[in-house]
């Protein structure tokens, strides 16, 4: 508990070192884009209050899961370009106490990330969820998938640097085909099924539930029985990828 608690204060305090890019990642550019999509553009919308309630859970949404892969992406890509993760490795704690350590820290880097822009639609655009248990628990979940996912792709390839390239792929249409700037309901029935393979999906589905659950939204039970599933399957994959490669760490 003592390391995953020092491993949480180095990530506080290497983001207070870069306040500057910290607070235009959290704060000024999903203030710029409610601003932009939920309140300029949304009034030009007719029924642009209902729009509104769309696009920001799926700007928290994208919150709760850049956050974790800006996070443990932090963690791996310098220790491999530096070797800085060295450090981490010689620690007295067994590996798998580091692997959840990083978890955990890409986790609540989620929460605390979803929270803020959760107050940012508060101000700008007068949101409050109907459930803010719901919000926390959808945001919990997701941040934590994220955490696997990317320590998966950033670990399952030979180095560091390929997996990168393979998430920078994957993340755009995970942003924009997973509903985060419309609903499912919104998208015509053939695209629904090819939305639906994204996870991010699930996110911004179980947020609008939080926030709107008289609109048309993916049944709560069903997100959070796909999250439940995911984190299943990918727990002992991205557990796997992480003993084996830093194991023997030969980078």
């Amino acid at each position: 508990m003592n390391f995953i608690l020092a491993l949480l204060h180095r990530n506080l305090i290497a983001n207070m070192a870069s306040v500057k890019l910290t607070l235009s990642r959290t704060v000024v550019q999903p203030t710029i884009y409610l601003l932009v999509f939920g309140h300029i553009i949304g009034r030009m919308i007719p029924g642009s209050a209902s729009y509104s309630a769309v696009m920001a859970p799926g700007m928290i949404a994208i919150a709760a899961f850049s956050a974790p892969l800006v996070t443990i992406s932090g963690y791996i890509l310098p220790g491999y370009f530096f070797r800085t993760l060295e450090a981490w490795l010689l620690a007295p704690v067994p590996l798998r106490t580091i692997f959840i350590a990083m978890v955990i820290s890409g986790t609540f880097s989620g929460i605390a990330n979803s929270i803020v822009v959760a107050l940012i639609a508060w101000l700008v655009l007068g949101l409050v969820p109907v459930n803010f248990l719901t919000l926390v628990l959808v945001v919990a979940a997701g941040s934590l998938l994220f955490s696997l996912f990317t320590l998966t792709v950033l670990l399952l390839p030979a180095r560091p640097d390929k997996g990168q390239e393979v998430l920078s792929f994957l993340m755009m249409p995970m942003t924009f085909f997973g509903c985060t700037f419309y609903s499912l309901d919104m998208l015509e029935p053939q695209f629904r099924y090819f939305a639906l393979l994204f996870p991010t999906t699930y996110i911004s589905e179980g947020l609008r539930a939080a926030y709107a659950p008289a609109a048309p939204h993916l049944d709560l039970p069903m997100v959070l029985t796909g999250f439940a599933v995911a984190t299943i399957l990918l727990l002992p994959l991205a557990d796997f990828a992480f003993r084996r490669r830093l194991g023997h760490f030969t980078w």
